[in-house]
């Protein structure tokens, strides 16, 4: 027999909390809104923590690429020979990632950017199983998805693999066609890839985020028309901040007498450096030339532990160097130019808070992205511990964040 409740998930990546509090967005169907602190890092690391409820010591997904001596991408490191202005253009590498997924068989999502394709023989990919799918974590930490399974809950998921006006429309056709539906996740880059290019421009992202908010609205009105409970989640991973400045740490490391490959290695994400070392000499020499940079900061072991990101084997490497807010490494592995819009940056910038909001009052508040997993459950009715052996070994943060969240609703 088909169940009356229905729980709506609506996942849109990069809708911050202060762009959707000034834009007082989804009130009318999710009037309850809360501000969750995100991870450090990037989505790749954000999405497994909301999907596990766990942090990324914990579920094991931090870059999208770590260092390894066995890595599955290494058949790449071929393409090193081709001419720069080849092998450096996306009409060259966005047909070779078609051709490399279906190759693979990799169903996570991932970019080749512009990455040098000799590094390739160092760096792998974390994300070779989709997310959205049971099983997906090497780690054993287990998702939504294999809880809903587990569950017996009938279930259907959207993600980055559906262009935006399919993906909505199937979800329309499901929540009037599908009476034994019972949890929907609706998830979608599109306010992501647009806020890279218009973040500061306030009547394009109110138009963008309308868009989406117009969509959202007409699944749910059609979903209560057809069923007596609805419950309705949205909430994102993370924000994005207007860039201010960048600097080419590329260049400073590369000016210093060590030789990449041989005495370091590194790999340069838009707000962050990641290098390991080869000798003392190496690590204190590079360490000593960051110091003196006033773009940014070397993290140290406790802060990357407080933020949940710490690897006893330095996968993602040895010494981090992050970024200030609002200022870009350019050019880096993810480009060569600075967008105007990036992530990234320190979780406690205001920019880089997620938001949650919800059509019922959430107890206890939500005050980090790892709670979005709690509130699904509890929609669904399902439980589950959200602890697992640490393959690190560090500690993660205890998640206690002061002044965190605002509740917009009584």
């Amino acid at each position: 027999m088909a169940g009356d409740k229905l729980t709506l998930v609506f996942f849109v990546d990069a809708l911050g909390w202060e762009i959707a509090r000034e834009l007082d967005c989804f009130r009318d169907i999710a009037p309850y809104s809360y501000r969750q602190r995100t991870v450090l890092g990037y989505s790749c690391a954000a999405q497994p923590t909301i999907l596990t409820g766990l942090m990324p010591d914990v579920h094991g997904h931090w870059g999208m690429f770590y260092r390894t001596e066995h890595s599955e991408l290494s058949e790449l490191r071929c393409l090193r020979f081709l001419p720069k202005t080849v092998s450096s253009h996306r009409r060259f590498r966005r047909p070779l990632l078609s051709y490399h997924r279906k190759h693979t068989g990799f169903t996570g999502y991932y970019n080749f950017y512009r990455i040098p394709f000799h590094l390739f023989e160092e760096f792998d990919l974390i994300e070779k199983r989709d997310i959205y799918a049971p099983g997906a974590f090497a780690s054993g930490a287990r998702s939504i998805f294999d809880h809903l399974a587990d569950g017996c809950v009938p279930y259907q998921v959207w993600t980055w693999k559906n262009e935006l006006d399919e993906g909505f429309a199937e979800l329309e056709t499901a929540v009037r066609g599908d009476p034994e539906m019972r949890f929907a996740l609706h998830y979608t880059p599109y306010i992501d890839a647009f806020l890279h290019g218009h973040v500061g421009d306030r009547e394009a992202v109110a138009g963008a985020v309308a868009l989406i908010e117009k969509k959202i609205s007409r699944v749910v009105e059609l979903a209560r028309k057809t069923r007596a409970d609805v419950d309705v989640i949205i909430f994102s991973d993370h924000g994005m901040a207007e860039t201010t400045g960048e600097h080419d740490v590329m260049k400073t490391v590369m000016g210093l007498s060590l030789r990449q490959g041989r005495d370091y290695h590194v790999f340069y994400d838009s707000t962050m450096a990641r290098f390991w070392f080869e000798s003392p000499h190496a690590r204190d020499t590079i360490i000593s030339a960051l110091e003196k940079l006033d773009c940014g900061a070397t993290l140290s072991d406790d802060d990357l532990k407080r933020e949940g990101v710490f690897f006893d084997d330095n996968r993602f490497g040895e010494v981090v160097f992050l970024m200030n807010p609002t200022k870009l490494i350019v050019p880096s592995y993810m480009g060569g130019k600075a967008p105007r819009g990036m992530h990234g940056f320190s979780p406690e910038h205001k920019d880089s808070y997620a938001m949650l909001a919800a059509s019922f009052r959430v107890d206890p508040e939500p005050t980090h992205i790892r709670d979005s997993f709690r509130v699904m459950m509890q929609a669904v009715g399902l439980q589950a511990a959200t602890t697992l052996e640490k393959d690190s070994g560090s500690s993660g943060p205890d998640g206690t964040i002061s002044d965190a969240n605002r509740e917009t609703a009584a």
